[in-house]
């Protein structure tokens, strides 16, 4: 049986080859050749299903014909136009055998899935979102995004830190392939990790290729990030004639890497070169202005000068006729006022001398002689209080007392009947009216009363 369908399928199929459209859903490499399990789908439902392979001597036949677009276009997920036979083995049962792939079908297939990239982003609303974010003019803290063994990566860093416009730049370096089946994974990993810093911008690098090489830029995933991401994007991707969606999507697209660096330091030296120019055109502006000013002041101050000598000169005059006018009405009050002061002085004085002659005519004696009669009366009070007094002191006089036998000790010049201190044996002196007796204390007697 299996003689019959080998048979069936060399009758029918011999050595024909055909170009087949087929989408790359597994491939491994093994001893030189490729083994690939190729699909067919429609809408998402896979509809084929049949393996391939390519010979060593196939493989470095294509390999040298596609060059570095061969690792790009067979990655899996990718749809190829292959040239293959169709062979029977008796034990490996159907086997397609890959001849050629033609590139300019894959170079279209990219080309469709950059269009409907585009047109589902803007559908989306997402396209034109970086558009709408400020560009620091002075973008001085940098997110790199790049590969940093490779030339491109190499010489942005060079150009923005070896040039002689600006060089302080802080950069902030996120490592990522940039080709490759993980590219668009470890991409879009850096570009979430990086914008959650204090940037001013991001840049995202790459260095030249092929279209193939370039694809991943154009992938759905990452130029949503992309536009999602809420910090400047600027793109530095080596090509000059083709656009990836990344460029189309971010905030500034600049054609190579190092093209990347010079608009960075280009646009400080740009504003600052303005910079400067305004500021020397306000120097020259403000100079000019002085010096018409100052001219304007010195006509001004030398009219102000001749003109307030002569307003000066006014009020001066002015100024004596006030005070000679002020001076004759002074010295005019001033004789009306002495004029007054003399009428009111002669008024009191005769007003004085009749009240003075009043008093004495009338009040005058009668006060005098109540006067007379009130120092009498008060001189009589005086002299009998100063003879009871006397009368009084003649009693209290302490020689009548001791002539009455009364006698006054002391012991040490206190009171005995005061003392607080021991006394028996101290000597105490006794004032009577024969004289003064000393004497000295041998016991005391206290009598009952001064005990209690």
């Amino acid at each position: 049986m299996t003689q019959s369908l080998e048979n069936f399928i060399l009758s029918n199929f011999g050595s024909k080859s055909y170009w087949v459209i087929a989408e790359v859903a597994k491939k491994n490499e093994k001893g030189g050749h490729v083994y690939l399990e190729l699909v067919d789908s429609d809408e998402g439902r896979t509809t084929a299903l049949m393996s391939a392979t390519i010979w060593s001597s196939a493989v470095q036949k294509i390999k040298t014909s596609l060059g570095a677009d061969y690792q790009n276009i067979l990655v899996a997920g990718n749809k190829v136009l292959f040239q293959m036979r169709i062979e029977y083995h008796k034990i490996y049962g159907l086997k397609l055998n890959v001849l050629d792939i033609d590139p300019s079908f894959s170079f279209g297939e990219i080309e469709k899935q950059k269009q409907e990239t585009i047109e589902k982003l803007k559908a989306e609303g997402l396209f034109d979102l970086q558009r709408e974010l400020y560009l620091p003019v002075l973008s001085k803290k940098i997110a790199l995004i790049g590969s940093a063994g490779t030339a491109g990566y190499r010489d942005f860093v060079t150009k923005l830190t070896n040039n002689t416009v600006y060089r302080n730049f802080q950069i902030k370096e996120f490592q990522a392939s940039v080709q490759g089946d993980k590219a668009a994974a470890e991409l879009i990993e850096a570009l979430k990790e990086a914008r959650s810093y204090d940037v001013d911008a991001i840049v995202m690098l790459r260095g030249g290729g092929s279209k193939m090489d370039l694809n991943v830029f154009n992938n759905y995933d990452l130029s949503k990030e992309i536009c999602l991401t809420k910090v400047p994007v600027i793109t530095g991707i080596g090509h000059e004639y083709d656009e990836v969606v990344a460029d189309l999507v971010c905030r500034k697209m600049c054609i190579t890497p190092t093209a990347a660096a010079e608009f960075l330091y280009i646009q400080i030296g740009t504003f600052s070169a303005e910079l400067k120019s305004g500021f020397d055109a306000i120097i020259n502006y403000s100079r000019g202005m002085l010096g018409g000013l100052k001219d304007e002041f010195y006509h001004v101050h030398q009219y102000l000068l001749h003109n307030s000598k002569q307003f000066l000169l006014e009020y001066q005059w002015a100024l004596k006729d006030q005070a000679h006018e002020l001076q004759n009405g002074f010295l005019a009050a001033l004789q009306d006022e002495k004029l007054q002061v003399d009428l009111i002085r002669d008024k009191v004085k005769s007003a004085s001398k009749n009240t003075i002659a009043l008093e004495l005519d009338t009040q005058l004696p009668s006060k005098l002689d109540r006067l007379l009669t009130a120092s009498g009366n008060y001189f009589d009070s005086r002299k009998v209080e100063l003879e009871n007094l006397g009368e009084l002191l003649d009693m209290l006089n302490p020689q009548r007392l001791l002539e009455s036998g009364y006698t006054i000790s002391t012991v040490e010049d206190i009171d005995i009947n005061k003392s607080t201190l021991d006394v028996v044996g101290k000597e105490m002196k006794t004032l009577s009216s024969i004289g003064l007796i000393t004497s000295t204390i041998e016991k005391i007697d206290r009598n009952k009363k001064n005990e209690n």
